[in-house]
């Protein structure tokens, strides 16, 4: 009799654990575990890894290549009109002056002073020598241009036929000319610099769109 009273106490109490483990008293088990599934933040984004194994690392957003071009043949103030426009879609943009083409002087240089010019060109009078042009410089000094010449070769052949009649104070002297035009390298996400840059240049005749510099 006390053994089957034992056991069915035992019964009665493996009942009640049961019971109570699954909440059908209204207790609160924090450790449950559906319980702990509800509360984990971003459930969706688990991922299972098995032991000894390195998960594998996110995909990295992949970011779009810079595309860098010159535009070339513009009025310096297009340039400056053209770097702003660059910047307003996203991009970077330089402006640099393009020098004019060198021009090759025949000079007579370093006269002292205006007296100095005028026995100078008194002399090359005698010599038969009619384009001269004096030319006052600062502080006071004067040269004496003979000659202006697009190629260095065309300024030595003129500089060679003074000196045969008898001219040895010439010489040429290259000198660049005052930058009249710039050029703008522009620089933004490749599909941005490729759909706009035709539309930002559209104002100017002469803009020419080329690489840049390696």
């Amino acid at each position: 009799m006390a053994i089957r009273l034992f056991f069915f106490l035992l019964v009665f109490a493996n009942l009640l654990f049961f019971a109570w483990t699954q909440g059908y008293f209204g207790a609160s088990d924090e450790g449950h575990e559906p319980q702990r599934l509800a509360q984990q933040l971003h459930a969706e984004k688990l991922r299972i890894v098995r032991e000894g194994q390195t998960p594998a690392p996110a995909p990295a957003v992949k970011k779009e290549a810079t595309a860098c071009r010159v535009v070339s043949g513009l009025a310096t103030a297009d340039a400056e009109a053209l770097k702003a426009a660059v910047e307003a879609v996203g991009g970077e943009a330089k402006v640099s002056p393009v020098a004019g083409p060198t021009l090759h002087l025949v000079v007579i240089s370093e006269l002292a002073n205006k007296a100095a010019a005028d026995k100078k060109l008194a002399e090359l009078t005698r010599f038969g020598i009619k384009e001269q042009t004096d030319v006052a410089l600062e502080g006071g000094r004067h040269e004496i241009v003979l000659g202006r010449f697009d190629t260095n070769a065309a300024a030595i052949a003129f500089l060679q036929g003074l000196t045969k009649r008898g001219i040895k104070s010439a010489r040429v002297d290259g000198r660049e000319q005052p930058a009249l035009k710039a050029q703008v390298e522009a620089r933004a996400p490749e599909s941005t610099l490729l759909q706009q840059l035709p539309k930002l240049i559209a104002p100017y005749a002469d803009a020419a769109i080329g690489e840049c510099a390696s």
